[in-house]
């Protein structure tokens, strides 16, 4: 008997007149919703928006008509219900959407993290045990953060802590292996440079305390049409897991050279150990891959100087950005010039179906070849190619959920939303295929002093300038075509 008393409820439910009258009004205002979140989000040609909101307004007088008349409402209903729940995922969908384009374009910030490094065996625990300690720091090197550290542990300390300052970091660290400074100040940005020299540094020391000093990156917004301009995107993958706001080296240097109206893109890389001057280092030669740790402006100002050009955009991307991407594509097909094996995995020669893990352990690989960093190269634009051949494809469609959810927090850039979503509308208008080519610029191993190391050789590259004229004419021959 309650059973029927309950059909019988629901059924008067779906024809009740007015409860269908109040769902067109829901519908319409879902509909409204939807509509003005594609519109807004602006990656959908006319050609195809005009029809769709034309259908969704259409369903709505479909609704509406079902429930002023007599017969049809409990289909009716169910038909807006069924509406009302598509167009609400699809609103969800596309709200997340502009959140993240929002979130990864536009103005960004640097996080630098800043540590007091005692010995490991040092006694000492908590920062006020070294209140009567010798800080060694830099003398020129990352000085604005150092001091914004000192700043920040006399305020902790309710002092003025001693200092000592020094060159460069082979001073500083051996003055604390040596015990002439009890802790040293360090941008945990040049650990990694530290340890070039210092293979033991980790297992030696340990961490006080950090500070985190957040800056943002400034650099000077482009003139360019997107869709009609050829423009230059810098492409820079730093050593780091985690956030991607994280200072450090750039491992990664590949020149992204973009022809809208060809349709033509080049990729060309940069050996990380490139020996070349930065705009801070007064023609003092460096490794590129250090320029990370002074700013993504260096390293842009560095590959402008060494190729004549002018960078339009950069992107920024660190390993846990990598395996994310990769994995939320579906996975990407790369072509490998050899066999080898890398962080536990095979490769073949020929065609290789990665994931995200995967692809991240052929893009690090050099010490399997005898071209070394030049084939380390070759490989990340065969990562990046397939990254985008995959992205270009309609497969992009199945994976878009895993795409949003995983694109937020994985990479930074100063593209405006705006010229992100007119490319992508662009590209759905033909959906005519790209072009790709790959260029690298070669050189020689070489011990030499540098910019950050002025008194201890490291290995480097001596860039073969043919190689690097070669490039130039490649680029500006995709630009001006």
């Amino acid at each position: 008997m309650k059973r029927h008393k309950k059909m019988g409820l629901i059924s008067r439910i779906f024809y009740n007149k007015k409860f269908g009258i109040i769902l067109s009004i829901l519908q319409l205002i879902i509909t409204v919703i939807f509509s003005g979140l594609i519109i807004n989000l602006n990656i959908i040609p006319n050609k195809y928006l005009i029809p769709v909101i034309g259908i969704l307004l259409l369903f709505e007088v479909i609704t509406l008509f079902t429930q002023l008349s007599t017969k049809g409402r409990r289909t009716g209903k169910v038909f807006a219900l069924l509406i009302c729940f598509i167009l609400g995922l699809g609103s969800n969908y596309l709200y997340k959407a502009q959140a993240v384009l929002t979130g990864i374009s536009g103005t960004s910030t640097k996080i630098d993290d800043v540590s007091i490094i005692v010995l490991k065996e040092d006694p000492a625990q908590y920062l006020e045990d070294l209140v009567d300690y010798i800080f060694g720091i830099q003398e020129t090197i990352d000085r604005e953060n150092t001091d914004k550290t000192i700043e920040k542990i006399n305020s902790d300390l309710n002092t003025e802590i001693k200092i000592q300052a020094f060159d460069d970091f082979e001073s500083q660290v051996d003055a604390l292996y040596n015990k002439e400074v009890g802790a040293i100040i360090l941008n945990e940005a040049y650990r990694g440079t530290v340890r070039e020299i210092y293979e033991d540094f980790d297992e030696r020391t340990r961490v006080i305390t950090g500070h985190k000093i957040e800056t943002p990156i400034v650099i000077e917004p482009s003139d360019k049409e997107v869709l009609k301009d050829s423009f230059n995107v810098y492409i820079s993958g730093i050593d780091t897991y985690g956030s991607i706001k994280t200072t450090s080296r750039s491992d990664v240097n590949i020149i992204v050279t973009v022809n809208p109206r060809t349709k033509k893109i080049l990729l060309t890389t940069t050996p990380r150990d490139y020996y070349v001057p930065f705009p801070i280092s007064g023609g003092m030669r460096d490794k590129l891959t250090h320029a990370g740790v002074y700013g993504i402006d260096v390293s842009i100002g560095t590959l402008e100087e060494l190729y004549d050009i002018d960078i339009d955009y950069y992107v920024r991307v660190n390993f846990t950005s990598l395996i994310k991407m990769v994995d939320a594509l579906g996975g990407i097909t790369v072509n490998s010039e050899y066999a080898f094996n890398s962080g536990g995995y095979s490769f073949n020669k020929g065609i290789n179906h990665l994931d995200g893990k995967q692809a991240l352990a052929f893009s690090r690989e050099r010490k399997a070849f005898a071209a070394g960093d030049n084939q380390r190269g070759k490989n990340q634009m065969e990562v990046i190619k397939g990254m985008i051949n995959k992205a270009l494809s309609p497969s992009i469609i199945t994976n878009y959920n895993s795409i949003m959810n995983n694109l937020a927090g994985s990479i930074d850039t100063n593209m405006s939303t705006s010229e992100i979503t007119s490319l992508i509308k662009m590209q759905i208008d033909d959906m005519s295929p790209w072009e790709i080519e790959t260029n690298n610029v070669i050189g020689t191993g070489a011990m030499e002093t540098t910019y950050t190391y002025k008194s201890r050789p490291l290995y480097v590259m001596i860039p073969d300038y043919d190689s690097v004229e070669a490039a130039k004419a490649k680029i500006r021959q995709v630009m001006e075509e």
